[in-house]
């Protein structure tokens, strides 16, 4: 049909995991991945952030006025029985844990050991759970920026995002009012994230987001490309002259 009649098919699905584990064979190679996105600030006439912030970008809910009850049934009715019809895991009870104790470290050093106290299973286990967010979309690691050996990172372990902040808001708990707060702060980096994310698959660039941070404290919130780019996401109002400090070190 493609040769004959010059037909286009646009193929679309969920399981992203089974096709990336079960190599599937991509129409010889004439099959493109393109990874979608959220909404990006650059999409919405009417763009606000203290609204983006407090519904994420999935457009149902940044153009309602329900989105509390929008988000619960995402994640309650959505993103567990995505993980559970997949039979992605066996254990429920315990993925159902992790769910819901992953919220503590979102967007900060991921701690397999203490996840894995709160939910009952191993640190191996919990490594497996946060793979299956990765490779459902429902997330991604960030991985510490280490390729200047003269500097030590404080530590080897990644951080977690979600794929969208207003989904990570609503399991944080997180209700923003103002621009101000170290609350607001965080969903601002997840953010921008986001945002550095979707330009990178959009325009097809590909470079490395990592994150810098030392022993003593420096840290830089991401660091792009071999280190050509560092961003530091602050929420406040004036500009931090410290973080100059920390791009020199870098």
């Amino acid at each position: 049909m493609i040769e004959n009649k010059g037909m286009q098919f646009i193929l679309c699905g969920s399981s992203a995991r089974k096709l990336k584990r079960g190599k599937a064979n991509l129409l010889g190679g004439r099959a493109w991945r393109f990874e979608m996105f959220p909404l990006i600030w650059k999409e919405i006439d009417t763009f606000s952030l203290l609204t983006a912030l407090n519904r994420g970008l999935i457009p149902s809910h940044y153009l309602t006025n329900h989105y509390k009850k929008s988000l619960r049934s995402y994640v309650t009715d959505y993103l567990k029985e995505e993980v559970f019809d997949e039979g992605l895991t066996r254990n429920i009870p315990a993925f159902s844990r992790f769910f819901d104790a992953m919220r503590f470290s979102h967007g900060e050093l991921t701690n397999y050991s203490n996840i894995a106290r709160d939910c009952g299973v191993d640190s191996k286990t919990v490594k497996e759970y946060y793979q299956i967010l990765s490779d459902t979309l429902l997330g991604r690691m960030i991985l510490p920026f280490n390729r200047r050996q003269s500097r030590q990172i404080i530590t080897k372990s990644p951080k977690f995002y979600l794929f969208d902040v207003g989904v990570a808001g609503y399991l944080c708990r997180r209700k923003l009012e103002e621009e101000l707060g170290e609350q607001f702060g965080k969903a601002f980096e997840h953010f921008i994230l986001m945002e550095i994310s979707a330009y990178n698959a959009y325009q097809e660039i590909d470079f490395d987001i990592q994150f810098w941070r030392t022993k003593t404290g420096l840290e830089v919130d991401f660091i792009l490309g071999s280190g050509e780019v560092a961003i530091e996401v602050k929420g406040g109002k004036t500009f931090i002259k410290r973080f100059i400090t920390f791009a020199k070190i870098l």
